[in-house]
């Protein structure tokens, strides 16, 4: 594949490769997908703390990598808070564990028990701190021992001495017998000078601590609360699909857009082979459609909910009026398109008027009207909030995002947007492929 982007770009009508239209369609994409992360990124901060027990996880620490979506709570036994003084340069609360101090920054922490409770904004665990085992123990000779065995001959030492027979041999007067052992024996009782190295207090053990990564929102141009970053939207996505059942939603607000698109067609469609096949039809109803074009749809939301209720008949009507009001005009056009020159040639060939009608001026107008169809549905998409903005209780996914937007989380209003993008295009697509089955001398290449 060779990309052609640079010769003739301006060039008026003139033909783009299909690798030239994908480059040319992912280009905007990926600089509002820039624009979006550059907006919602703020600074990342990496704080050392102790070792404690996370919310959740009591049972064994978070591996390294563990990422918290929301604000997780850690408990850090034996330790207390040393708040900012007015001298301190940084002004951070500090906390203090075993003699060494721990800088929170912005991170609330309260005296919980002999402990503190440390809120940990969202982020995740980028690594643990190593600690070197304590070296193994020598086996160090006694100092005793090794006195003794520089006073013993050559060739011999205290242990053989120990274990060789002491000789019975008459004692003088006022004289006790020993022997080398013996003499041994009582160096060994007598207490040892203290050593120096003995004497230090052992080592207090380090005290373990991880890494944790976390982002200021405070810094990001745009508010969380307003526009969440891309990552944030994403994992909330797992939390949609299950918990708020994303894929019945979409399924009971595709069936309402569906029964509405029937009950509008249903009625627009002999309505304007009326208007568009007799003039003096169309000037009756040519008032009432022109101030139906002009008539703000959103506003008839409560006057449906008089009529109709709350229940799933106004959501229909509704969405079958905002429907009929979009077709009614396209099919009309459709019809009166038609060249008079078919009209004519099937008068001159003996045709009454419903045989022009049905033979003529229908099957002529009806690839128009199928495109209509297909365009008018998409309009159903964007009705949907507004029908299903009532009766909250009901599934959908105008009611998904109205929700959202009162309860939170924020993150699936966009996801389910998306998701709602997705689906008209899907159908569009569908429609397409329908309408070459039926018309497929509409794609044949002159």
């Amino acid at each position: 594949m060779k990309f052609t982007l640079h010769e003739n770009f301006f060039g008026i009508r003139t033909g783009v490769k299909l690798v030239d239209q994908i480059l040319l369609g992912i280009i905007p994409i990926f600089l509002i997908l820039l624009i979006w992360v550059l907006a919602t990124s703020g600074k990342a901060i990496t704080v050392t703390l102790p070792e404690g027990t996370f919310e959740g996880f009591e049972k064994a620490p978070p591996p390294d990598g563990t990422r918290f979506p929301e604000r997780v709570s850690l408990f850090i036994d034996q330790s207390r808070l040393e708040y900012a003084g007015e001298k301190d340069e940084d002004q951070q609360t500090r906390l203090i564990k075993a003699g060494e101090s721990f800088k929170l920054g912005n991170m609330p922490a309260r005296v919980f028990g002999k402990g503190v409770r440390i809120t940990l904004p969202p982020g995740r665990i980028v690594g643990r701190e190593k600690i070197a085992p304590p070296p193994a123990a020598a086996e160090k000779k006694p100092e005793q021992t090794k006195a003794l065995d520089s006073q013993m001959p050559a060739g011999a030492s205290l242990s053989e001495n120990i274990s060789q027979p002491v000789s019975e041999t008459t004692p003088n007067i006022g004289h006790t017998p020993t022997t080398v052992a013996g003499e041994a024996q009582a160096t060994a009782d007598k207490p040892a000078a203290p050593d120096t190295a003995a004497a230090d207090t052992p080592a207090v053990p380090a005290t373990p601590k991880f890494m944790y990564r976390y982002e200021v929102v405070e810094t990001r141009i745009i508010s969380p609360s307003v526009l969440p970053s891309p990552g944030e939207v994403s994992r909330s996505f797992p939390s949609l699909w299950s918990n708020r059942y994303l894929p019945k939603n979409i399924l009971y607000s595709f069936l309402r857009v569906g029964a509405g698109f029937i009950v509008a067609f249903i009625v627009v469609f002999p309505m304007a082979l009326l208007m568009g096949t007799f003039s003096k039809c169309k000037a009756i109803v040519a008032p009432l459609m022109l101030f139906g074009g002009y008539l703000p749809i959103p506003a008839l939301v409560p006057l449906f909910m008089i009529l109709f209720g709350t229940n799933e008949l106004q959501k229909v009507m509704f969405l079958a009026f905002g429907f009929a009001i979009y077709l009614l005009p396209l099919f009309v056009k459709s019809l009166e398109e038609v060249d008079n020159v078919y009209l004519q040639t099937g008068y001159t060939l003996g045709a009454n008027k419903f045989q022009v009608l049905n033979n003529i001026l229908l099957p002529v107008a009806l690839p128009n009207i199928f495109d209509a169809m297909r365009l008018g549905f998409g309009i159903g998409w964007g009705y949907i909030i507004l029908a299903e903005m009532v009766d909250m209780g009901s599934f959908g996914v105008g009611t998904l995002i109205l929700t959202s937007q009162r309860r939170g989380p924020r993150e699936d209003i966009y996801l389910v947007l998306i998701a709602i993008v997705l689906m008209a295009f899907i159908t569009d697509k569908i429609w397409d492929k329908v309408g070459q089955q039926l018309f497929p001398y509409r794609s044949q290449k002159r």
